[in-house]
């Protein structure tokens, strides 16, 4: 009975833990004009480049595909109207497929074997942080969860250059 109780609350503090620690990273960003919506923010890069995040506010959330797409379209929208003269870069394993079809071709990211291994487990985790994400993909028996795990470990990170901005400055 006291091993239930210490490993029930330690769940609760584990899940309060991501809650609070996911607000205070985007009140941050707010005070810094960082935050783009509730589901992506920016970091400066130098030389007129930000990089997009996602950072849920609350840590868990629930974003379908077509929800998820509209809110990351909406913040690069955002970003335009907030930052004109700057560029933005976005650094993904699972979204090759979505820049392509928008043509946009990404670079290959070099990484060391660390950085690898823990970049993976960070997307592993924000992938199951989304509830959404506890369902079975749409005329599959596969888990969306599942499915994004293996993108995750087959494919090697990319940078896209979602507005570039850069041939502006030479001109």
């Amino acid at each position: 009975m006291e091993l239930l109780l210490v490993s029930v609350t330690a769940v609760i503090v584990f899940v309060l833990a991501i809650i609070l620690g996911s607000l205070l990273v985007s009140l941050k960003n707010m005070f810094r004009g960082r935050y783009l919506n509730r589901y992506y923010a920016v970091s400066y890069k130098g030389e007129g480049v930000y990089e997009l995040h996602f950072t849920p506010v609350l840590g868990f959330y629930y974003a379908s595909p077509p929800k998820y797409f509209h809110l990351r379209m909406a913040a690069e929208q955002k970003f335009k109207i907030l930052y004109p003269d700057m560029s933005l870069i976005s650094i993904t394993v699972t979204l090759h497929r979505y820049y392509e079809k928008r043509g946009i071709h990404g670079a290959l990211i070099s990484q060391t074997r660390i950085s690898r291994f823990v970049n993976r487990q960070m997307n592993y985790f924000i992938v199951l942080c989304n509830l959404a994400n506890y369902k079975k993909r749409t005329n599959s028996e596969e888990w969306r969860w599942l499915h994004l795990f293996k993108r995750i470990r087959n494919k090697t990170p990319r940078k896209y250059w979602i507005i570039d901005c850069r041939e502006h400055e030479e001109s």
